[in-house]
This record gives structure tokens, C-alpha cells and sequence, in this order.
């Protein structure tokens, strides 16, 4: 597809590997990479067909829509949806052999019902609510698995939970989430239910939280090279994925007194140099940017003037020489010495790095490379 706009996400492959096997320096479990909101921004075809390249065979989304899309380009790979499907979705799940989360009874028997109907064998993992307070069995789990083991045609080959606060220095918490499950799992085996695979590692809990590594990891965040440990260690071997860049649409210089920009809350008190970038906050360039974020243009940082527009988005390149039409400019990555992480724009957004990356929308068009 011809990219017409001089906007777009630069996809590192090589940086994707190299993150998987920095990876599994950290466990021995299987790894089933989370890919879901297309694998973080990052593309979520492109994601799994180089993972699985390297091996993996296992995969996490949210939705079942996800599921299907990778099940059409990936027939041969296990899927799993760690999100909730409606009951009456569960001939979909049979048919193409994805496998869903399951935390209420209601669901298990619809499935059970789909997998007699095609003479199949549905797989499931069931969720516990352990203390994230979103969905999952909690009081009546005991009960409600030994019902759902019995169902016809059902085999649950996996029991997890999700970590609330795994990424905090202070894991009591996390382990008080870990003791819960484990107490279960085993009450469980106790009577006789025999389930073979558990799993509650999210990134932070695969880089400091060895007791929750289990038979699976769910790697996400550090798939795509970024620490999730505020606090954590500095010398983390991880690359980042994913680069956002665009180049110069238009130069001009303004007098003392002009203003950029809606609302004119930018006015020069002097000459000043603007450049026009051709992306907005409908790309992902958040509009918290606005008169003060600051993008790189020839190994130098420089800011961005007036507020950030739907499709365009002003900065000030007075001190930049010989600066040109067409010069790259990089949102987020590296550019010579200096370095923009999703991090950084989290941090003057007041607000995570995961969602920097889901939210470079799908209008970006993303490039990927591989050296």
C-alpha cells in the first residue's frame, strides 16, 4: 500500500527477537506472548509470524475477533482468548479451536453445548479472581470448577489469575494473590481435578516474581522492549520496538506578536523558525503535547509550539541549521544521541507507556524491518 503521508511506525524485528530471548533468561516456562490491541500498536500478524519463527507456539488476545484474525493467517497455532466471550459465541470458539477464558458456569455450558454439537473436544482455562476485582471465580470457584469438569466434552487444561500489583517494589500483595490460587489448585487436585497448566506472570512478575513463572508466562509489555519496573533495574536488556517518525510538511518564520496554533496559545515574542508536521493527535501525537512536548529533528530535541491538531502539529526549529522540507522527525525513538521512549511522553501525559503505544492509531501506516 502506498503510504502518501509522510507519517509512519517504524517496526524493529530484529529489537523483537532480541527481546524474546532476554525473555527467557528470566524463565524456564512456556512463553505465550500477549498480542492483543494488534500486539501493543505493533501489528499483531507481523508480531506472531516472527515470534513463531522463534519457536512459540502459544498465543494470548483479548477478544475473539483478535483470535479469528490470527487463526485465519495461523491455522496451525494455539490460541487463547484471555478476555470474556459471550455464551452465545461459543460455536466460533469450537469450530476454530480457540480457546476461551472461562469465569462463569453459563459459559461453560454453551461451550460444552457447541462441542457435542461438532463432536469436539473444547479446551478452556478458567480465571480466578484472586484481588484484581475484574472478572474471575471467587468464593464459589471450588464449586463452580468441579461443576464445569463435569461437563461433557470439556477439558479444562488451565487455571490462572492476574497480578494487581506486580510491577511494586513491595510483592505481599502479589503473594497474597499467588497463596490464594495455590490453595485451589491444590484443593482441586485433592479431589481429583487434574489440571495441567497454571499461569499469573504478567512482564513485571516474569522480571521479579519467579514464583508466579508456573507452566506459563504472559510476556507482554517487554515483548516490545519496554521495562514496566519504574523502580526496577536500569541495565534491563531490552529493545524497543517501535518508532513513530514523520518529515517536515512546510517552513516558515513568524514575527514577534503572530501565534500558531488554535486558539493562539502560542505568540511569539520573537523571531521564530516553525515547522509543520502532517500527524496529529488522530494518529497518536497526544494533544497533552501541546507547548511543550518536544520531538527530534537532526539529533535535537525541540518543542512543540500551539496546540497539537487533529492532523498537524507545529514545532519551533529556530535553532536547528539548515533545516529542510522533507528532514525526518522522530515522535518516539532514537534520533542520533538523543532518545524519546513511550515512557518519557507517558510520564508529560500522565499516563502509561502501554497506552503511548496501543494509541498510535491505525491510520500510521507500519514499516517493518528486520536487520
Amino acid at each position: 500500500m502506498t503510504n502518501f503521508r509522510p507519517v509512519w511506525a517504524e517496526i524493529n524485528l530484529s529489537a523483537l527477537r532480541h527481546n524474546f530471548q532476554a525473555i527467557k533468561g528470566y524463565t524456564k516456562s512456556e512463553i505465550m506472548p500477549i498480542v492483543k490491541a494488534d500486539a501493543y500498536g505493533h501489528g499483531a500478524v507481523q508480531v506472531v509470524r516472527t515470534l513463531k519463527e522463534e519457536g512459540i507456539k502459544r498465543f494470548g488476545v483479548a477478544f475473539l475477533e483478535e483470535a479469528l484474525e490470527l487463526r485465519y493467517n495461523f491455522p496451525d497455532l494455539i490460541i487463547m482468548v484471555i478476555g470474556p466471550t459471550l455464551p452465545e459465541f461459543s460455536e466460533f470458539l469450537v469450530k476454530e479451536d480457540i480457546i476461551p477464558e472461562i469465569f462463569q458456569v453459563e459459559q461453560a455450558i454453551a461451550l460444552s453445548e457447541a462441542a457435542v454439537k461438532f463432536k469436539r473436544i473444547a479446551k478452556i482455562h478458567i480465571k480466578i479472581d484472586t484481588g484484581m476485582g475484574r472478572i474471575g471465580f471467587r468464593e464459589t470457584a471450588f464449586e463452580d470448577i468441579t461443576k464445569i469438569a463435569s461437563l461433557p466434552n470439556i477439558y479444562v487444561e488451565g487455571i490462572y489469575t492476574h497480578l494487581a500489583t506486580a510491577d511494586w517494589p513491595d510483592l505481599s500483595y502479589v503473594q497474597k494473590q499467588l497463596t490464594q490460587l495455590d490453595e485451589l489448585y491444590e484443593r482441586l487436585c485433592s479431589a481429583g481435578i487434574e489440571i495441567p497448566i497454571r499461569h499469573a506472570a504478567n512482564s513485571p512478575a516474569v522480571m521479579q516474581v519467579p514464583a508466579s513463572h508456573y507452566e506459563i508466562c504472559r510476556p507482554g509489555l517487554i515483548m516490545y522492549g519496554l521495562n514496566p519496573l519504574e523502580d526496577g533495574p536500569r541495565d534491563v536488556m531490552l529493545e524497543p520496538v517501535l518508532s513513530f517518525k514523520a518529515r517536515i510538511s512546510h517552513l516558515k518564520t513568524i514575527n514577534s506578536g503572530d501565534s500558531v496554533g488554535y486558539g493562539r496559545s502560542f505568540i511569539a515574542d520573537h523571531l521564530v523558525k516553525v515547522a509543520t508536521l502532517p500527524l496529529g493527535y488522530a494518529d497518536g501525537l497526544r494533544r497533552t503535547m501541546s507547548n511543550g512536548g518536544e520531538v527530534l529533528i537532526r539529533g535535537q530535541r525541540v518543542r512543540i509550539i500551539g496546540k497539537v491538531c487533529m492532523d498537524q502539529t507545529m514545532v519551533d526549529v529556530t535553532e536547528i541549521e539548515n533545516v529542510a522540507i522533507g528532514d525526518e522527525v522522530t515522535i518516539l525513538g532514537r534520533d542520533g544521541d538523543e532518545e524519546i521512549t513511550a515512557q518519557e511522553l507517558a510520564n508529560k501525559s500522565d499516563t502509561i507507556s502501554y497506552e503511548i503505544l496501543c494509541g498510535i492509531t491505525k491510520r500510521v501506516p507500519r514499516i517493518y524491518k528486520d536487520n
